[in-house]
C-alpha cells in the first residue's frame, strides 16, 4: 500500500505515515455520500443550524490540541494557529449559525410592472461537492467551505493538501464529534492525481483554492462534464502608502501584512508602493522592525515567524532572489536561507529596475516583499493594477475619503483602508478575486449562495383574481393598440410614479380595472 509521509517542516520530524486513498474506492465513496446527503438535506434548516453551535463548542474544547497539530504539521507559530485559524473558524461558525436560516430562507423579489404577480427565490442543495484546499491555512480555508457546504445541505468529498493531511482528517473528526452524520464529510488522502480522480466522479461542484496552474487544469477537466467551479488562486497584492501616512502605523502594517505566516498567504502584502517623499524613512523604519522578528521552531511558543511549509516553494524563492541579485536589486534586508534551508529570512527588495523583475511581478508566496515608489496617485493606481492578479489591495493614509477614492479604482476583489490581510477571515464579507485570481466568492451571503442551486418561483399575489395575460393568443388589433399605448406611457413621469406605488395600492388599481375572471 502506498504511504504518504507527513513531516514537521520546521524540524523534519516524521509525524505520521498515512495510506493513500485508492482511486478505485472513490466511486463507492461518492455513492455513500450521496445517500447521506439526501437524508441530511431533509433535516430542517433550523436543526442544521443547531449543529453549527455544537461545532463551535467542539472547536472551543479543542483549541490547544488543534493549535499544536496545525503548528506541527504546517510550521506556523502556535499563536497564528490559534488566532488566525481556530479563532477565525469559531467566528465563522457563529456567523453562519446566527444568519444561516435567514440567508437560506425564501427570498422575495420586488416586482415592477407586474404587481399582481409575486416572485421569490428558493434554494436547495447542490448534492455531493468536492472541496480541494491548500497547505498554507489548512484549517481555516477548508472550514469555511465545509461549514457553508453542510449548512446548505450538501455532502462533501474533501481533499486536503498532501502536505497537511492530518489536519484534514482531524477536521472530519471534529465535525462528527459535533454531531454531524458520518459520511457527510469524507476526507481523501492523496496528491494531484487523486484530485483529478475526484473530478472524474462528477461532483456537483468543485471548490478549489491553490495555484493558478492547478486551477486551470481543474477548470479544463471540469469543463468536460460541465461541472461548475469556484476558484481562488494566486495573488500579488499591493499596499499603497500615501505621503500623509503615519509611518509607524504603515511600517507595522507592512511588517505583519508581508510576513505573517511567513508570507505564505494569498492575501499577503507582496508589493509595497510608497510615495517617493517618504520612501527612505519608510525603508529605515521597516528594516528596524524586521530585525525584531523572532524566527524559529514553532513548538517553543515564542516565535513570530515559522518555517517554510512547502519544499517546492523554496525553489521559487531561490529563483526570484537569484534573479534580483544578478540584476543589481537592493536588498533592504534578508535574502538568505538558514543552513538547513527550512527558514528564509524576511526579505525586502527594491531598486530602480525592481518593477521588471519576477520578484515584483510573479507570486512569491513567502516572506519576500518588493518595494517601489510613486509620485502621483494616478501612478500608484496604475502600478497597483499592473498585475495579472486581483485578490486584495491596501491603502494606508490619514485621509479616509481619499483612501476610498483610490480603492474604487483598484482592480481587486477586496481593498482595505488602513488594514491588511485579515479580511480573508471575516465571515460577514465576501472573499475572492478577479483576473487570474479566479472567480466565485467565499464567506458572507454571496459565498453561501455558491453552495446552493437557486430556483425562481412565480405566482399570483394572494387575494388577486387570476386572469388571462393580455399577451396570450390570439393576437388582436386591440392587443396591438394596447401595448403600443403602454410603450408610449414610458415617456410619462406619472407612469413611473404609478409603478413605484406600494404593492397594495397598485394591486387595488388592478383589481378595480381587472379583466373578466376566467
Amino acid at each position: 500500500m502506498d504511504l504518504l509521509s507527513v513531516r514537521n517542516p520546521a524540524t523534519g520530524e516524521l509525524l505520521k505515515e498515512l495510506p493513500l486513498t485508492p482511486t478505485a474506492e472513490l466511486r463507492s465513496l461518492f455513492e455513500r455520500a450521496s445517500e447521506v446527503q439526501k437524508r441530511w438535506a431533509a433535516v430542517p434548516l433550523k436543526d442544521r443550524v443547531a449543529r453549527l453551535y455544537s461545532l463551535r463548542e467542539t472547536l472551543i474544547n479543542h483549541v490547544d490540541d488543534l493549535s499544536e497539530l496545525i503548528s506541527n504539521e504546517n510550521g506556523k507559530p502556535r499563536f497564528e494557529a490559534m488566532v488566525n485559524e481556530i479563532f477565525a473558524a469559531i467566528e465563522l461558525c457563529t456567523y453562519f449559525a446566527k444568519n444561516g436560516e435567514a440567508l437560506l430562507a425564501d427570498s422575495p423579489i420586488p416586482m415592477g410592472l407586474m404587481k399582481h404577480r409575486a416572485s421569490y427565490l428558493n434554494y436547495w442543495p447542490l448534492g455531493v461537492i468536492a472541496v480541494i484546499t491548500p497547505w498554507n491555512y489548512p484549517f481555516l480555508l477548508p472550514m469555511g467551505e465545509l461549514v457553508m457546504g453542510v449548512l446548505a445541505g450538501n455532502a462533501i468529498i474533501f481533499k486536503p493538501s498532501e502536505i497537511t493531511p492530518l489536519i484534514g482528517l482531524r477536521l472530519q473528526e471534529i465535525f462528527e464529534e459535533a454531531g454531524f452524520p458520518k459520511g457527510l464529510i469524507n476526507t481523501v488522502v492523496g496528491d494531484g492525481a487523486t484530485g483529478a480522480a475526484i473530478i472524474d466522479q462528477r461532483p456537483a461542484k468543485i471548490f478549489f483554492t491553490g495555484s493558478v496552474a492547478t486551477g486551470k487544469k481543474i477548470m479544463r477537466a471540469a469543463s468536460e462534464h460541465l461541472i461548475p467551479v469556484n476558484l481562488e488562486l494566486g495573488g500579488k497584492d499591493p499596499m499603497i502608502v500615501l505621503d500623509d501616512a503615519d509611518l509607524d502605523f504603515a511600517t507595522s502594517a507592512a511588517l505583519w501584512g508581508g510576513f505573517s505566516n511567513s508570507g505564505q498567504i494569498c492575501a499577503s502584502v507582496e508589493r509595497i508602493l510608497v510615495h517617493e517623499s517618504v520612501a527612505t524613512e519608510f525603508k529605515r523604519r521597516l528594516k528596524e522592525k524586521i530585525a525584531t522578528l523572532r524566527q524559529g521552531v514553532s513548538r517553543t511558543g515564542n516565535n513570530d515567524l515559522g518555517a517554510i511549509t512547502f519544499e517546492k516553494q523554496k525553489d521559487i524563492y531561490a529563483s526570484q532572489i537569484r534573479q534580483a541579485k544578478e540584476r543589481g536589486a537592493e536588498f533592504v534586508t534578508g535574502g538568505e536561507f538558514s543552513a538547513d534551508r527550512r527558514f528564509l529570512q524576511p526579505t525586502v527588495v527594491t531598486g530602480e529596475d525592481i518593477e521588471s523583475l519576477d520578484i515584483y511581478n510573479e507570486e512569491t508566496f513567502g516572506p519576500v516583499v518588493a518595494l517601489t515608489t510613486f509620485r502621483t496617485i494616478d501612478e500608484a493606481v496604475e502600478k497597483a493594477n499592473r498585475s495579472k492578479y486581483g485578490l486584495l489591495a491596501s491603502v494606508i493614509t490619514r485621509d479616509i475619503s481619499k483612501g476610498e477614492e483610490i480603492a474604487k479604482r483598484i482592480e481587486a476583489g477586496t481593498i482595505t483602508i488602513n488594514e491588511v490581510v485579515y479580511t480573508a477571515g471575516l465571515p460577514e464579507t465576501p472573499w475572492g478575486g478577479v483576473k487570474e485570481t479566479g472567480f466565485g466568492r467565499k464567506h458572507s451571503a454571496r459565498g453561501l449562495y455558491e453552495f446552493v442551486n437557486t430556483r425562481h418561483i412565480h405566482k399570483p399575489v394572494a387575494g388577486v383574481f387570476v386572469f388571462k395575460s393580455l399577451w396570450w393568443f390570439p393576437y388582436t388589433p386591440f392587443q396591438h393598440a394596447t401595448f403600443r399605448k403602454f410603450i408610449e406611457f414610458y415617456r410619462n413621469s406619472w407612469f413611473a410614479k404609478l409603478r413605484a406605488l406600494p404593492g397594495w395600492v397598485s394591486n387595488l388599481i388592478r383589481f378595480i380595472t381587472r379583466e373578466p375572471r376566467i
